[in-house]
């Protein structure tokens, strides 16, 4: 038979057990319930997957900005560069076009302004007295397929990135081009580029050649 005081000393023991489980599982039970609440608290992670795809099926936009009502121009031969020609008349403007040209990391665009009106490519249309056709030829550079056309201003007096080249394309074969190192004031500007037109402004003071104007051109095929 087992004495008294064992008795209690095992009693006691049982307690203490009881006990020590009973506040386990209150622990257990508040622990779980601080979990649904931050769980419940904290905001959705956020699909990056379907984000991304969905950036990257999204359409580029275009950049329509400022564009003149119509093209206009002024175009004067300084020190007889091409006094042979003249009369060249601008107070009228006749056909434009432009062409856009992908290859990789860069775009060219061709932007033709002639005095005269023809259903002909104006790139090589031959030209008589009196008639005369502006040809400017960017190139601008990037990453992209195709690469877009930069809103901007762009260098005539160097050759570098986003670089306009320009010239007077007459009659007899003649085409007068505009020398970078004899340009003293060199302001060129595409102001808006859609799928149909691109416009600009220029302001062009070189040794045998003064040019200003802004234009809204058409792009073609």
């Amino acid at each position: 038979m087992m004495k008294p005081k064992t008795i209690m000393n095992a009693v006691f023991i049982i307690l203490i057990i009881a006990s020590l489980s009973i506040f386990s599982v209150a622990c257990g039970s508040q622990e779980s319930a601080i979990q649904e609440t931050q769980a419940s608290e904290q905001p959705a992670a956020e699909d990056t997957t379907t984000s991304a795809q969905a950036a990257e099926t999204e359409a580029p936009e275009e950049t329509a900005g400022e564009c003149p009502a119509a093209t206009s121009v002024s175009v004067e031969s300084t020190n007889g560069a091409y006094s042979d020609h003249m009369p060249i008349s601008w107070d009228s403007m006749g056909s434009q076009s432009a062409n856009l040209s992908h290859s990789t990391n860069n775009t060219g665009v061709f932007i033709y302004i002639a005095n005269f009106e023809t259903s002909e490519n104006l790139k090589d249309v031959e030209l008589s007295d009196g008639q005369a056709v502006i040809q400017f030829t960017l190139t601008v550079t990037g990453q992209g397929d195709p690469v877009p056309v930069s809103v901007g201003s762009y260098n005539v007096k160097e050759w570098v990135d986003n670089y306009v080249n320009i010239g007077i394309r007459l009659s007899g074969g003649t085409t007068v081009s505009i020398s970078s190192s004899d340009v003293s004031t060199g302001d060129f500007e595409i102001t808006s580029v859609t799928d149909t037109e691109i416009c600009g402004k220029f302001n062009i003071d070189e040794k045998w050649t003064k040019m200003s104007g802004e234009f809204k051109v058409p792009i073609t095929e």
